[in-house]
């Protein structure tokens, strides 16, 4: 392992790739999405499905705010927790930047000014930075200042989670990509594909010990997203977890214990998710065309396309909820990631604005899985149509709860989710049916469990 620091270089070769690398930036941003591909069959899909309408989508209630919208291109933003990075492009000139999103002090990594695709993790960012002799790997530490250099040349997109960091390998004459990883503690480089096919996009759970990736035959064709966990150091075991079609952006992310991509088995293409060890797949069945699909906690962000636009939803996997984030016509979001850190949330994306490409993100709070059961339950008593008075009883009891979760009482939130069970149990045969009541308790014990109550 060696630490270096670079400084800009004039000569005309680095001139021209700066230029190249401007010109990829853009040309990513502004070619539209490839057409549903065609299928391949290599491993039988096994899911559930899980119907979806974005136009009944609720609203997401959170904050947006400009990470950057100076003059140039911001783009391929990524985030974890509060800290944000991005390629900033001006000129030909690429430098990465980071941000507290919570501050927003903004700072520039020391580089040669033509780097790019970088993403974060904790206090380091993994980039490409491009030099005379191959693109390189570079991890910046925020907190040490220092950067390391992965050995080798010829890397790109890299995704990094804990102390390791995995990339595509392009440096074979054969044409062929594949996939390795870096381990910061041990400055050792390991391959975990070596088959000669096309594996790309990699992307590293938060905490290092998995890893997600696509690959493909060299016509495009037959392609799988795969998996490797890390069951020692520097020892993967590899699974291949699901079919998904042809070459085209099926943006496989995890969260360590699912997956998540898109795939056209079924004609049209949808997001799915399943364990990254394999299983069965879980498709989220949604009109139109969806794309970049990440994972972060329990909630999935995503880009749909609807009204000619693209916009940013989030679903959220234990509610079964799928929320809108995004509505500007006639703008479109893209290059979407989410970050669930704690009871936070932040998705980053870009959204094109005077000319040029501005980095945005938007913050909200997770909402609890007992507060979405209790709404739930708070939706079935307005449908039972009961007398006003009853209702009212049973709802305020209801909102008591919900208030002493906002206010991290879990005590008073289980007294209260008791007096209602109560109140059902007295009232059954009465003003509530025995069919209603058990209905109504049964929800609500369920909800005493979410919360740990005794």
């Amino acid at each position: 392992m060696r630490t270096i620091q670079t400084s800009a270089r004039n000569d005309a070769t680095l001139r021209q790739r700066r230029l190249v690398c401007a010109f990829l930036i853009t040309l990513a941003l502004l070619l539209p999405c490839r057409t549903p591909f065609a299928a391949s069959a290599t491993i039988a899909p096994v899911e559930s499905i899980v119907v979806l309408d974005t136009a009944g989508a609720s609203l997401l209630q959170g904050a947006f705010q400009v990470v950057n919208g100076e003059n140039g291109n911001q783009t391929s933003p990524r985030v974890d927790c509060d800290i944000a990075s991005y390629t900033y492009d001006d000129l030909g000139i690429s430098d990465i930047h980071y941000q507290n999103l919570s501050t927003g002090v903004d700072n520039v990594v020391p580089g040669n000014h033509v780097d790019l695709l970088a993403d974060v993790s904790g206090p380091r960012i993994a980039f490409v930075e491009v030099t005379n002799s191959g693109d390189t790997i570079r991890v910046f530490d925020t907190i040490k200042q220092n950067t390391t250099v992965v050995p080798g040349y010829g890397y790109s997109t890299p995704s990094i989670g804990g102390d390791l960091v995995a990339f595509e390998d392009r440096s074979s004459n054969s044409g062929a990509v594949e996939i390795a990883t870096y381990d910061l503690n041990t400055g050792i480089v390991t391959r975990l594909t070596n088959d000669s096919l096309l594996n790309s996009a990699p992307n590293v759970s938060p905490n290092g010990d998995a890893v997600v990736w696509e690959q493909c035959q060299h016509n495009g064709l037959n392609c799988q997203i795969r998996s490797a966990i890390q069951t020692a150091p520097g020892v993967f075991t590899t699974t291949a977890i699901a079919s998904v079609g042809a070459t085209g952006f099926h943006s496989p992310s995890t969260n360590g214990t699912l997956a998540v991509y898109l795939s056209d088995q079924t004609g049209e293409r949808d997001v799915y998710y399943q364990p990254v060890t394999g299983g069965t797949a879980v498709r989220l069945n949604i009109p139109g065309l969806q794309r970049s699909p990440t994972i972060s906690g329990n909630f999935i962000s995503f880009e749909s396309f609807e009204q000619n636009q693209w916009d940013i939803f989030a679903y959220d996997i234990p509610s079964a909820k799928l929320f809108r984030v995004t509505n500007t016509l006639p703008v479109d979001e893209r290059l979407n990631e989410i970050s669930v850190c704690g009871n936070l949330a932040r998705i980053v994306y870009v959204k094109a604005g005077n000319g040029s490409f501005d980095t945005f993100a938007f913050t909200f709070q997770v909402p609890s899985v007992a507060e979405d059961q209790i709404d739930d339950l708070i939706a079935l008593i307005g449908s039972f149509n009961l007398l006003p008075g009853t209702a009212n009883s049973l709802v305020t009891k209801l909102q008591t709860a919900l208030d002493a979760i906002d206010a991290s009482d879990t005590a008073t939130a289980c007294s209260s989710l008791t007096a209602f069970i109560n109140e059902c149990q007295a009232q059954s045969g009465k003003k509530l049916t025995p069919d209603q009541s058990t209905q109504l308790i049964n929800s609500a014990n369920h909800t005493k469990t979410s919360l740990g109550c005794p």
